[in-house]
């Protein structure tokens, strides 16, 4: 990626898959966050954030982790990776670490957190005036069992990013005060501002792309945010292996044929 880096004159990669990396926020991701602060301020026990594959609702909570009020309250923004949430000692591993309360398997390591001691900290905490949001990347058996355990705790929130199947397996209790976010695809002025402003923060030149390329890896991500950050940086790769001065539609082209290829075999 040396090579990459040196043709474009780029200080670091633009794009990047990883939902910790730089956050761009759309029209969809604007609205998604004020639906979601809106509702945690006025109490709501859980929000249901729904999308399609790889509209980038990861990046989407990661950013919320950073947050530390909703409305007129403190709120405290724990996020589990249903990728490392294998078992139920795993997910209240990750709570307990949001929270700072790992003390316990750092001092005794045979001795893990329980449900009911994840319960007290989050009391705790709202007699400080502090309300914990536990933010879920992924519904899996382990966090259902543990959202089971916690569903009559009345100072816990969850923002869980799940389907229209997971949310029928979620704890009656609570889901029956939830309200349910879209979010949604980028537009095309989305899709152009997210390019230039992703090549501009590492150094790179705002036309770097050209103006067709960028309609065309609109048109071929569909607005979806994963797709389009895959396709952009293989053409980036692509363009700089041609030398060419600014990427072209026919290396956008090339790029998706490629990719549809890969995904078709």
């Amino acid at each position: 990626m040396t090579d990459v880096l040196k043709h474009w004159r780029l200080s670091a990669l633009p794009f990047s898959e990883s939902p910790g990396q730089w956050f761009f926020a759309g029209s969809a991701q604007k609205s998604a966050m004020a639906q979601i602060a809106q509702s945690l301020a006025v109490h709501t026990r859980c929000v249901i954030v729904q999308s399609e594959p790889r509209c980038g609702v990861s990046t989407l909570l990661h950013q919320l982790v950073a947050s530390r009020g909703m409305g007129d309250r403190a709120t405290l923004c724990v996020m589990t990776d249903a990728s490392r949430a294998l078992d139920v000692s795993s997910t209240i591993r990750q709570l307990t670490r949001g929270l700072g309360i790992d003390a316990i398997s750092a001092v005794r390591p045979h001795r893990a957190a329980t449900t009911r001691e994840l319960q007290r900290a989050i009391e705790f905490l709202a007699c400080q005036s502090v309300h914990m949001v536990w933010l879920v990347d992924g519904v899996t058996p382990a966090v259902l069992s543990v959202l089971r355990s916690l569903s009559d705790c009345d100072h816990l929130s969850v923002v869980v990013a799940a389907t229209a199947t997971q949310v029928k397996r979620l704890p009656a209790a609570r889901t029956s005060d939830y309200r349910t976010v879209k979010l949604g695809r980028f537009t095309a002025e989305d899709t152009d501002r997210f390019l230039s402003q992703s090549v501009t923060r590492v150094g790179g030149r705002q036309s770097l792309f050209h103006p067709r390329a960028v309609d065309q890896l609109h048109a071929y991500s569909g607005g979806r945010v994963g797709i389009l950050t895959q396709l952009a940086a293989s053409s980036l790769v692509h363009a700089a292996r041609q030398r060419q001065e600014q990427v072209m539609p026919n290396i956008i082209a090339s790029v998706a044929a490629e990719s549809t290829a890969r995904r078709a075999a």
